[in-house]
């Protein structure tokens, strides 16, 4: 039997993206980074955070605080974001933490 290949579920183009900024800057990212690429390349920062949380729940990249502490992100985080609708730079201070990809 044939398996069929299932495509990733967050945008591809934002995932490579990150992953390169992440290898060029050798450093997690933090908000400010990410901040950057959407002003740079026009995408909504909301975009970029709910790729990175599906990335996140899928067990690919993690969040961590600034104690370095990995935090748990789920579906209802996510949920919870999306509920915000377009995230304005008021929202963007709860993310105060980095990301970086699952060694």
């Amino acid at each position: 039997m044939h398996k069929t290949k299932i495509d990733p579920i967050w945008d591809e183009g934002i995932s490579s993206y990150l992953i390169g900024e992440h290898e060029r800057l050798k450093a997690p990212l933090t908000i400010d980074d990410l901040q950057g690429f959407a002003n740079q390349h026009a995408v909504r920062i909301g975009d970029i955070l709910e790729t990175l949380y599906l990335m996140t729940i899928y067990g690919e990249w993690q969040y961590a605080d600034l104690e370095g502490v990995t935090l748990e992100l789920n579906e209802v985080a996510l949920d919870e974001l999306y509920a915000k609708g377009r995230l304005g730079r008021e929202d963007l201070v709860d993310f105060d933490g980095v990301w970086s990809p699952v060694d």
